[in-house]
């Protein structure tokens, strides 16, 4: 049979064997009407009053939005948001806009239009965060736990403390979006190590696990100390259409945004399978190696214990920071043992380690157009010419009889298996 796999901005045709399970996420319609959908949302908060009642007689605001990786309406967001403001008597100049790079890159200018519109971007001040800039950084407070809380001194510093972003499984935290815009997204670089290295990051894969995950449950508290007003966070369908807005209370619209999130993206499987096929989604979800990463970890929780990870991605940008772990390694177990004592680092050792994971227990084939065969097969991946190769590989590997599980949207998916997860 033919699966239209996501490559970068276009699908690629890709012939499976008979009998290959393919799940898509459900398909929950997109909304007729993104605007009327977030004006209803914001204009009736959950577990909130109005942004427009929290931000009267305050002086100034900060809006969190994603970067260019995690693609949300950012600016429809922005203009609800900032009408909301206005009502209270904050202006434009007054209002600050925070891009949650986390440790990624700025984005550029054109990316920044793209993202908010040309006008938005003219008329607010709209600023990249910078992790590793001190002078933009503030220190906020020691958590119980021992995690040094610093953040974007425009965001500690504001009266009126916004959050938007887009609610998805994510590898670590479970679901993005709510509390993650926070801590890692306008955290401060020793922060981000803190809280991406052992004991607050788990071991295995996340999706879907927050209660008693204690990457999730750190975020958390952090939100909380500094004193979250209002969120407006989006969940999207496996098309990219957005399907549901949530506002108000950062935990209570969260949570209301998970379970629409669930609706759509768990998948539930009687048993693992010899071979999983993952793509992260199509552009920008693949657009490095970092990115991709992310459906591997989706990969991890269904796969049998020797089987085969595939995952076909375009990397346009490459590896991303993190490679040079992998290729200094004599095996993918050294990865892992150097991260339990470095912990995680500006080069992303927490990404190498994730990839360092999943090659320790599977042949992990990759078909990419965007890394060279050697660099791939020298941070221990088996790389293939093309998606229909890498099918093949695997099943030279596994056996022509093998079961196997096609996720074209893996990034955004929660598999679970009924005979232990």
């Amino acid at each position: 049979m033919i699966v239209e796999l996501p490559y970068g901005n276009r699908k690629i045709p890709v012939r499976f064997p008979d009998g290959s399970v393919v799940a898509y996420p459900r398909d929950v319609p997109g909304m007729e009407d993104i605007s009327s959908g977030m004006r209803q949302a914001i204009s009736e908060p959950t577990g909130s009053p109005l942004l427009r009642d929290i931000a009267l007689g305050k002086s100034n605001a900060v809006v969190v939005i994603n970067d260019i990786t995690r693609p949300a309406p950012s600016g429809l967001m922005l203009d609800f948001i900032v009408q909301e403001l206005r009502i209270a008597g904050i202006k434009e100049d007054a209002v600050t806009v925070v891009i949650a790079t986390g440790n990624h890159r700025p984005n550029t200018m054109d990316e920044i239009e793209q993202m908010i519109g040309r006008k938005m971007a003219q008329t607010l001040r709209v600023v990249n965060h910078l992790c590793d800039d001190e002078k933009t950084l503030s220190f906020v407070v020691e958590t119980p736990s021992g995690l040094s809380l610093w953040l974007n001194s425009a965001v500690a510093e504001s009266s009126v403390k916004v959050l938007t972003g887009l609610i998805t499984p994510h590898h670590g935290a479970g679901y993005s979006g709510g509390r993650k815009s926070l801590v890692p997204g306008v955290a401060g670089l020793k922060t981000i190590a803190q809280h991406h290295s052992f004991p607050l990051r788990p071991y295995g894969p996340a999706m879907g696990w927050m209660k008693g995950n204690p990457f999730h449950e750190e975020s958390l508290k952090a939100a909380r100390h500094v004193g979250i007003d209002f969120i407006v966070n989006v969940v999207k369908n496996w098309k990219g259409e957005v399907v549901k807005v949530v506002a108000g209370d950062m935990e209570a619209a969260h949570e209301a945004g998970v379970q629409a999130c669930e609706q759509s993206w768990v998948h539930r499987f009687s048993d693992r399978f010899d071979i999983v096929v993952v793509t992260p989604g199509g552009f920008p979800r693949d657009i490095n190696l970092h990115q991709s990463q992310k459906a591997m970890s989706t990969a991890e929780l269904v796969v049998n214990k020797e089987g085969v990870i595939v995952l076909v991605t375009e990397c346009r940008d490459g590896i991303g920071r993190f490679g040079d772990w992998l290729k200094e390694a004599k095996k993918p177990q050294d990865v892992i043992e150097r991260f339990k004592k470095e912990g995680f680092t500006p080069e992303h050792s927490s990404k190498a380690f994730m990839c360092a994971r999943a090659l320790a227990d599977h042949p992990v084939i990759i078909a990419c157009s965007g890394i060279e065969k050697a660099e791939l097969e020298q941070m221990f991946f088996c790389s293939a010419p093309s998606a229909q190769d890498a099918i093949d590989m695997a099943l030279n590997i596994r056996g022509r009889h093998s079961s196997m599980l096609v996720l074209p949207y893996a990034v955004d998916c929660v598999p679970q298996v009924s005979n232990g997860r």
